[in-house]
C-alpha cells in the first residue's frame, strides 16, 4: 500500500510540474488600426520599396472622397519595441552593417532563419501573433536594392493574402464579441439554403423569396447587408453577377443605384468560388446620401444557383473602410451548409 501511495504521489507531482512548464502566459492582444501597417525601413530601401508595396496594400477606394485599403507607418528603428505589439508590422533591410535595423532583425529572427531567406531568391519570412495576440509581422530581408524590390514584386500577393488572412480574423472577434443572431441566421438557412453570420444589431428590412432577396441594415453609421441570386444563364459569369448587383440596387431595393463611373471589378477567389468583387459607389434616388458599397459574386454548385452578397456604408464625416471590412467580414461568413457554433 505503502508503495502504491508513494506512486501516486509521484505521479501527481510530474503532472503538476508538467501543467506548470507547459503553461505559457496569454500574448496581449495586437494594438492600433486595422488598416496601419508600421514599416521598419531605410529611406534607400523604402524608396525603392513603396511604390511595390502600393500596388496591393496601398489601392486606393472611392469611398468618397478615397481612403487605402492600407497606409503606412514609418517608424524609427529605435522605436520597434515600443512599437512591437502594433497589429501589422513589416520590416524591410538589406542587414548592412550600418542599418539601424540590422541589429533588430537579427535579435528577432535566428541566424539559420535569416540564412534561408536570403539564400533563397523568393524567402522572406512571415508570422501571426509573433509578439501579439492577432499580429501579422513580416520580415523582408535582400542582398541588394533589385533584389529586395524584386522578392516584395514576387511575394506581394502571399504578402497581402497574409495580412488580409490575420485581419479578418480579428475583425471576427470584434464583429461577434457582443453576440450574434443565431436563429435569424438559421432561419435564412431553412427557408433560401444559406447561412450567415449575422451581426448582433442587424435588423430584417425585407426578406422575400419571390425577388430572391434578403435585405437586412442597422443605424448610424448607416450599413446595409444584402444577398441576391438567380439561376445561371448561359451568359458569361461576369456578366450575370453585374446584372443581379444591378437589379440589387436599382430595382429589388428602389432608392439605391449605382455610380456606374466608379464601378471597379476584379477577379479572386471567395473559398472555393472563382467569383468577382464589385467595389464602388452608391447613390440615393430620393435623398442626397451615397457612399461606398463591396459586393461578391459566385457561382454555388451545391444549390446550382449564382449569388451576389453585397455591403453598403453611409457614414458622412468618418473614414468609411474600416465598415467596409466590418462588412466584408460578415460577407466571408457566407456558406451553404449549416454553421455550427463553438
Amino acid at each position: 500500500m505503502q508503495i502504491k501511495r508513494f506512486n501516486q504521489i509521484i505521479a501527481l507531482c510530474l503532472i503538476v510540474l508538467f501543467g506548470v512548464s507547459s503553461c505559457e502566459r496569454p500574448k496581449e492582444k495586437a494594438i492600433g488600426y486595422d488598416y496601419v501597417i508600421t514599416v521598419v525601413c531605410d529611406d534607400r530601401n523604402w524608396e525603392v520599396c513603396e511604390p511595390v508595396l502600393a500596388k496591393k496594400l496601398g489601392k486606393v477606394y472611392q469611398t468618397p472622397p478615397t481612403e487605402n485599403l492600407y497606409s503606412f507607418q514609418r517608424i524609427d528603428p529605435d522605436d520597434l519595441n515600443a512599437n512591437i505589439l502594433n497589429k501589422n508590422l513589416l520590416i524591410i533591410t538589406r542587414l548592412e552593417e550600418n542599418s539601424k535595423v540590422t541589429p533588430h532583425v537579427k535579435s528577432m529572427l535566428p541566424d539559420t532563419t535569416i540564412q534561408n531567406m536570403r539564400n533563397n531568391p523568393r524567402g522572406y519570412y512571415q508570422q501571426a501573433d509573433a509578439y501579439a495576440a492577432g499580429q501579422a509581422l513580416i520580415v523582408v530581408a535582400g542582398k541588394t536594392l533589385s533584389d529586395l524590390r524584386g522578392r516584395l514584386e514576387v511575394n506581394q500577393q502571399q504578402i497581402f493574402d497574409f495580412v488580409e488572412k490575420v485581419m479578418y480574423e480579428r475583425n471576427t472577434n470584434f464583429i461577434y464579441r457582443a453576440g450574434e443572431q443565431f436563429e435569424l441566421a438559421q432561419k435564412y438557412f431553412d427557408q433560401h439554403g444559406f447561412y450567415i453570420r449575422m451581426m448582433h444589431d442587424f435588423v430584417e428590412i425585407e426578406n422575400n423569396a419571390k425577388t430572391n432577396l434578403v435585405w437586412l441594415g442597422r443605424d448610424f453609421p448607416y450599413r446595409w447587408l444584402a444577398t441576391s441570386w438567380e439561376t445561371p444563364t448561359d451568359e458569361d459569369l461576369e456578366i450575370q453577377v453585374e446584372n443581379i448587383l444591378k437589379s440589387t440596387f436599382g430595382t429589388k431595393i428602389r432608392d439605391v443605384t449605382l455610380n456606374l463611373d466608379y464601378l471597379t471589378v476584379e477577379p479572386f477567389w471567395f473559398k472555393s468560388y472563382s467569383a468577382y468583387k464589385f467595389y464602388g459607389l452608391w447613390e440615393s434616388k430620393s435623398e442626397i446620401k451615397g457612399g461606398p458599397f463591396i459586393a461578391y459574386g459566385f457561382y454555388e454548385p451545391v444549390k446550382d444557383r449564382v449569388y451576389v452578397i453585397s455591403g453598403v456604408v453611409h457614414a458622412p464625416n468618418k473614414a468609411k473602410m474600416p465598415y467596409i471590412r466590418q462588412l466584408e467580414t460578415i460577407l466571408r461568413t457566407f456558406d451553404t451548409e449549416v454553421y455550427q457554433p463553438d
